[in-house]
């Protein structure tokens, strides 16, 4: 058990000895959270299909606890076993095998394990195409910071504090708060036992357990919906989130090579059919076989500049065309009668191309 917490980068002794109580005393200030991960929200996301009754509450947290366990900006987890996840969840090895093969369509397995090396997943974050991920108004896919560390709700979890019935209440209820106060929206036990799938005197039972662990503070009278204060709280100053910087100018006014119907990206590994628009790969520049690339490749290893030129394009050609229909850029087709005499497309503005060298 110690071995599978350790690898799990989580030491009970570092985080949580014996000696440390349950909920902090109360001659002592609130936690406050010491450092965050993102968690997606939003139409498509887990959470989401959870309170809309999709998937089951034990699909959520284990699709949740992998997205800990995970890079966020590829989606690609650590080397993780199933034993090891049902260690952490403290739930039993076939109970996680079923709740895997019921979340396929937001964990994919990535590599399988070999001898005593455990394998590794692909998380989906929002499933749906990439057009329609929900953005805010930087264009970032939605997601959302909860705390880690000390106190931190994965933390507590792995380290047999609290239930995964528990975390995942927790998750839902910071959900449905104010994120710089932590206070919870006021809610119903009702309203949230159809939310996660479980029983009121379920859910009553959990509220219970994560008062006592420390992470929950009612501040509403018993006669009145409920209003939590969450803890450990936020940062006492909101963070700024800092936005990438722009790339390099180098390709602003240069036009992309365009032969027959295929027009390329400048790196000229990448081609976009502008009948279909279908998109072919081939590992070395002026050699090497074309071959169509699938959804997963033209979202996490496609690069983003690559993507975004030839959704321009499908527009460009669109708007020439006098088409109202909609193309994208992976398996989505556009309209038959694009016009395959323009031969090359020059980008609409400064903004419009971020080419990774």
């Amino acid at each position: 058990m110690h071995s599978l917490q350790a690898k799990a980068g989580i030491i009970r002794s570092e985080f949580y000895p014996s000696s440390l109580p349950m909920q902090p005393p109360e001659n002592t200030t609130e936690p406050t959270q010491e450092s965050t991960l993102q968690l997606p929200f939003g139409e498509f996301s887990i959470l989401s299909e959870l309170k809309n009754g999709e998937v089951k509450p034990i699909v959520a947290m284990t699709t949740l606890a992998l997205s800990y366990r995970s890079n966020w900006s590829t989606g690609i987890t650590w080397k993780t076993s199933t034993r090891m996840l049902a260690e952490l969840l403290g739930i039993s090895h076939r109970y996680v095998r079923d709740a895997l093969s019921e979340a396929k369509a937001w964990i994919t397995r990535k590599t399988q394990p070999k001898g005593n090396v455990a394998g590794n997943y692909y998380i989906t974050h929002h499933n749906c195409e990439s057009s329609e991920v929900p953005t805010d108004e930087s264009g970032i896919p939605l997601s959302f910071a909860v705390p880690r560390g000390d106190f931190g709700i994965f933390e507590m979890l792995f380290s047999g504090k609290i239930t995964w019935k528990a975390a995942l209440t927790w998750l839902l209820l910071k959900l449905h708060s104010c994120w710089t106060t932590g206070v919870t929206n006021a809610i119903s036990m009702s309203t949230l036992a159809k939310w996660l799938g479980f029983g009121k005197a379920t859910v009553i039972k959990i509220i219970k357990q994560l008062r006592k662990a420390g992470l929950l503070k009612r501040l509403s009278k018993r006669h009145e919906a409920s209003v939590f204060q969450l803890l450990p709280k936020p940062y006492k100053t909101r963070k700024e989130r800092k936005l990438p910087k722009p790339k390099r100018k180098k390709y602003y006014d240069k036009q992309m090579k365009a032969e027959g119907i295929y027009c390329y990206s400048f790196n000229e590994l990448y081609r976009l059919n502008r009948d279909t628009g279908d998109i072919e790969h081939r590992e070395h520049k002026n050699r090497g076989e074309w071959k169509r690339i699938s959804d997963h490749h033209r979202c996490v290893k496609m690069p983003k500049a690559i993507r975004e030129d030839f959704e321009r394009v499908l527009v460009v050609m669109r708007s020439i065309n006098g088409s109202s229909d909609t193309a994208h850029s992976g398996s989505d087709t556009a309209h038959s009668g694009l016009d395959t005499a323009q031969g090359n497309v020059t980008r609409l503005s400064e903004s419009s191309l971020q080419l990774d060298s």
